[in-house]
């Protein structure tokens, strides 16, 4: 079951704040306006100055209305980073109707108590993503709605955060103007958009280098179930190339733009990037120098994704391995993957669904993800935004962290056991009602 009509995707990232609009027809995402601004109030993914995340929210809605010739109302937010939390969930309840057929209601109401639960009082309940219903003694229902019980009973996973995080970012889209829709998980909007379900299913690793971190999410059997983030991003090229060219980092960016390549070897010897370093001196970097830059730092970023892909048993992906995100777009990458992982990668390409660059992979993936959302799922949607839950707890659950001990034995029948890791994040559900 689809959702008709239009939204707004809006990805508040470090470096820039990104929105889509984007309707569904047909069971085809089609992308009718986007839009980008600096982004200067965040760091590493976290709202740290709201009057200058407020300003380039407003500026990215200015390009898009121009586009559009209309206004936009309300938008869906991408949220990620380390106060992201993810933990199972049940939820029971009994069938109220005379007839004792399965309502909208029933499935609120179910949802509803799947979320109490005890957290800590500086955590709130972001969203309930169902797996399966259970209709009595009847089980691995999807859609329980028309059916007869008298007992509804759901598993799924809850997504939680950070209250004074996800306040910062809700007082960021109402001050420029907005309505916050709701929020989505990051990287499951990537696996929406990067990968197929067919991938998905198989095993795939999805690679999402960002400005400030790359973040490595494994899928097996259309389910997360290990992702972890590593500090370092794009930035950290830039940076590596002020350096190398001693000057000021917007050249540097400038020429990591225009003539970045991620391999030497691509690099032509004879182009040359005209510049002023910081003394005022003018100077010519050979684009192959700069590829030699880049490609030292990105080697570096896949060789720790490889160790620890290596460390939580997932070495080796039966549907290789996507890159997405800013730095994905740059010449050779792939083939520079191909050579330290050892296995099939490729870059997330968006150009069929009109969008111009990798960068906006998380926003088009939150509306292929949105859009196609249930009616079922989202019954729990709407009510868990921030949503208090009862017993609060003053201590943190053991269980509700972002890491979590790696799948069972019998889960990884298929590899060689590596060392037990004991952080690596949770698994949680992907919504398949899609």
């Amino acid at each position: 079951m689809e959702t008709k009509g239009t939204i707004a995707a809006l990805d508040i990232g470090t470096s820039e704040v990104k929105l889509i609009v984007g309707e569904l027809l047909g069971g085809t995402l089609n992308v009718l306006a986007e839009g980008s601004a600096p982004s200067a109030g965040v760091k590493r993914g976290v709202i740290v100055d709201i009057d200058q995340t407020v300003h380039a929210i407003k500026q990215a809605v200015t390009e898009v209305e121009r586009t559009l010739g209309e206004p936009i109302g309300e938008v869906y937010v991408a949220i990620s980073g380390e106060h992201i939390q993810v933990k199972d969930c049940q939820g029971m309840t009994s069938i109220k109707g005379e007839d004792n057929e399965i309502t909208d209601d029933d499935v609120k109401d179910v949802l509803h108590s799947a979320m109490v639960m005890r957290i800590p009082n500086e955590l709130s309940v972001v969203d309930v993503l169902p797996k399966t219903f259970t209709v009595d003694q009847q089980t691995e229902i999807t859609d329980p709605r028309g059916m007869i019980g008298y007992r509804l009973e759901v598993t799924g996973k809850l997504i939680i955060g950070a209250k004074t995080i996800l306040h910062s970012i809700k007082r960021s889209i109402e001050r420029a103007g907005l309505e916050l829709a709701g929020y989505v998980l990051e990287s499951l909007a990537v696996s929406r958009i990067a990968a197929s379900i067919d991938e998905l299913e198989l095993g795939v690793g999805i690679i999402d280098i960002g400005h400030e971190t790359t973040t490595l999410s494994i899928y097996e059997k259309n389910d997360l179930v290990y992702s972890t983030t590593l500090p370092y991003g794009g930035d950290h090229l830039t940076r590596d190339l002020t350096y190398k060219m001693n000057c000021k980092y917007q050249d540097a960016k400038l020429a990591k733009e225009e003539y970045g390549v991620a391999l030497e070897a691509l690099g032509d010897p004879e182009e040359k990037v005209s510049y002023v370093t910081i003394n005022g001196e003018h100077r010519f970097e050979p684009q192959s120098e700069i590829g030699f830059v880049l490609e030292a730092r990105l080697e570096e970023i896949f060789e720790m994704i490889q160790k620890r892909m290596t460390q939580a048993g997932y070495a080796h992906m039966n549907s290789g391995l996507i890159l997405c995100g800013g730095s994905s777009s740059l010449p050779g990458i792939d083939q520079l993957g191909k050579r330290i992982f050892k296995q099939s990668v490729n870059v997330y390409q968006p150009a069929s669904l009109g969008i111009r660059h990798p960068k906006y992979a998380v926003a088009a993936g939150m509306l292929r993800y949105v859009l196609s959302r249930s009616a079922v799922s989202k019954s729990g949607f709407d009510r868990a935004e921030e949503k208090e839950v009862v017993a609060h707890g003053h201590e943190q659950d053991p269980l509700l962290v972002n890491e979590q001990p790696s799948p069972t034995r019998n889960e990884r029948s298929t590899r060689e056991q590596p060392p037990k890791e004991k952080k690596s994040f949770s698994s949680f559900f992907e919504k398949f009602f899609g």
